[in-house]
């Protein structure tokens, strides 16, 4: 059966509920907003957890996907999030759940980074409490017969829990939970399910797992709640389970002075290797949590956790909360609309200290605390290592070089819609990391001025500046450096166009007196100095003639022609080439013109940058090939190229003041 976001009408339902927009997309599933509607004209706000159509085709995936549903929708707890329904429409496999409107844990904890305010040590106790109580409503479950499922969520994370403005925490994702008692087990052999930087040890091992293997990842919550830092994040996967394995872990009070001993000890407990030694369920450890938070008189109710949620994040929900409505408003009136823009990137403060203690005594303590010979240790931790770093291809195994080091930092303008613009370059960001031996990280801007304000301003080391951008950008400060130009589709080059609906009479760039034109940015080179030198050329006024309107990238040019909110737009050609897979009907539009010929992007460096640095990306950049078998959806990048000055004379010629 056909996939339903694959139809042409702009209205896409599964069941009763309509989809407003994609928030995310996995290795298994992909989750929307949408709409539930009833009768009386009765409407809520849900979250859909669809499964992708290739692996919703497969009866035993549609299987495993709808039994994470089944565990969770017995649950009635206000500390997990609800389900609403577990269905297939359209040969589609479907979760539909309680929109949850706060901030994740991670959320906090990067905007505390930000704001460099430790988050108040009884708004931890409370947030990580709650936790714990959704985490033993879980463990508790029983089949309908009351016959215990031992159910292990095994993914407990700060990205996993939610926390309302109210103050009431959520736990989230079910997806890889595990029912021990009754031998479910949806991991395959040789697998590694979770994030490894919030596994248990037993976990990494792949030994038998229970409760308490969730509560040592609430332990690993709390303490980096309390010091804004990462437990056990080191430089590649294998010194974190290492970490992990070994005991690692260091009392938050030598991060965070005001933690009390009595607090720390709650969460070291928590932490230790053996499982034997851990407190024997979560809700031990929140009554534990609540003691030593009353024995520091500490103040841990949901009024503490609210009025900090509200002052620390409430600008942020309450723009949520209008992208939300405006979203919904838009759905109704235009139908589907994949996401407009992803969260950046905030770098974390990772855990610093030298290891006193060779790795082999680290293997022989570990294999100590575990009951398991240090032969086992290895060979385990070399088959998850295995296991991470299998790629998605079947039959393909990638390693990946281990990276360390600063992070390199390169930020990519708004061309197309920033969270399709992520994952048509993750495969790139691989490849820079394996390649220059760092830690690679793309950022999102949210303009081309504030594009360009970063790299002069040393925010951001790296850029890859649109042609006019980089010209004008290079003019400011002439140390900006070019390292290469990006090949997109086998060119070095692109057409500036301009574009009406199918049914306009504009015919020519003359015919735009009067018009309103819809330009991706003002200082793009094809959406908007192409368009304006053709008007000139016209002999029309780009300030008089014609009401210019900003889009805010390339794709919603085209979705805002099709919605008539201009009648005209400038882009560029290869926009008609990938639009379509965003749903965007391009035969709608006609090209009226061809407004200029623009070489690509140019990927710089800053004017601060070491030189070595600069080089070495420069390596990576231009010895990169798209990956066999994976295809971009939208920028459709095929390698990079030396930079030719003559490439951009014309531009530096038109856009030098005279």
């Amino acid at each position: 059966m056909a996939d339903p976001l694959a139809d042409d009408s702009p209205r896409v339902t599964l069941g009763r509920f309509e989809l407003v927009y994609r928030l995310d997309v996995g290795g298994m599933a992909e989750i929307f907003l949408a709409l539930e509607r009833g009768a009386h004209r009765f409407e809520r706000l849900v979250v859909i957890k669809r499964a992708l159509p290739h692996l919703a085709a497969k009866r035993s995936f549609r299987e495993m996907f709808l039994q994470e549903a089944r565990f969770v929708a017995r649950l009635n707890h206000p500390n997990i999030v609800q389900i609403h329904e577990l269905g297939e429409a359209e040969g589609s496999a479907f979760i539909a759940m309680e929109h949850v409107l706060g901030a994740s844990f991670r959320d906090l904890v990067r905007t505390v980074v930000e704001s460099e305010k430790p988050i108040p040590l009884g708004v931890v106790v409370a947030l990580v409490a709650q936790a714990c109580a959704g985490a033993h409503a879980a463990h508790e479950l029983t089949d309908p017969e009351g016959k215990p499922l031992g159910l292990v969520h095994r993914d407990i994370s700060p990205h996993n829990l939610m926390v309302t403005r109210t103050g009431h925490v959520k736990l989230l994702d079910f997806g890889i939970a595990k029912a021990t008692e009754l031998g479910i087990d949806t991991t395959r052999t040789g697998a590694l399910k979770g994030k490894v930087h919030y596994m248990s040890p037993e976990q990494v091992l792949q030994t038998k797992l229970d409760r308490r293997s969730d509560v040592f990842a609430l332990g690993i919550v709390a303490w980096e709640l309390l010091t804004s830092k990462r437990l056990f994040k080191r430089d590649n996967e294998l010194a974190t389970m290492q970490a992990i394995t070994s005991g690692g872990a260091w009392p938050p009070g030598d991060f965070r002075e005001d933690v009390p001993l009595v607090l720390s000890q709650v969460v070291m407990k928590a932490l230790r290797v053996d499982p034997a030694q851990r407190p024997p369920t979560a809700d031990v450890l929140r009554r534990e949590l609540e003691a030593a938070a009353d024995a520091a008189g500490l103040r841990h109710g949901l009024d503490e956790v609210s009025a900090f949620v509200s002052e620390l994040m409430g600008r942020a929900l309450d723009a949520h909360e209008v992208t939300v409505r405006s979203a919904v408003e838009r759905a109704k009136r235009d139908g589907f609309q994949p996401p407009a823009q992803v969260p950046e990137r905030v770098q974390e403060r990772v855990v610093s200290r030298s290891e006193t203690m060779p790795r082999a005594s680290l293997a022989a303590q570990a294999s100590r605390r575990l009951g398991v010979r240090p032969s086992q240790l290895r060979v385990a931790a070399l088959v998850a290592v295995a296991a991470l770093f299998l790629g998605a291809t079947a039959g393909w195994l990638v390693l990946r070089r281990p990276v360390s080091g600063p992070v390199l930092r390169l930020a990519w303008p708004p061309i197309i819609d920033s969270a399709v613009l992520a994952q048509d370059l993750e495969p790139l960001r691989r490849h820079l990391e394996t390649q220059t031996g760092r830690p690679v990280e793309f950022g999102y801007a949210g303009n081309y001025h504030d594009l360009a304000g970063q790299l002069l301003d040393g925010g951001v080391p790296f850029a890859s500046l649109p042609p006019a951008l980089f010209v004008r950008t290079q003019l400011k400060d002439p140390r900006i450096t070019t390292l290469a130009v990006k090949v997109v589709g086998g060119s070095s080059g692109t057409d500036g166009v301009l574009l009406a609906p199918e049914d306009s009479a504009i015919t020519s760039v003359a015919d735009l007196k009067g018009k309103t034109l819809c330009v991706p940015d003002l200082e793009s080179t094809t959406g908007a100095l192409f368009p304006r030198q053709a008007m000139q050329k016209a002999g029309l006024d780009w300030e008089r003639d014609v009401t210019v309107v900003v889009s805010g990238n390339h794709l919603q040019v085209l979705r805002d022609l099709l919605a008539h909110r201009c009648e005209a737009g400038g882009t560029y050609s290869g926009i008609f080439a990938s639009a379509v897979t965003q749903g965007v009907d391009v035969a709608a539009l006609r090209q009226v013109a061809v407004t200029g010929r623009s070489p690509q992007d140019a990927v710089v460096a800053g004017a601060g940058v070491p030189k070595a640095e600069a080089e070495a990306l420069q390596r990576a950049l231009l010895s990169y090939k798209p990956p066999s078998g994976v295809t971009a959806m939208m920028e459709r990048i095929t390698g990079f190229a030396v930079a030719r000055p003559e490439d951009f004379a014309s531009l530096r010629e038109a856009l030098t003041p005279r």
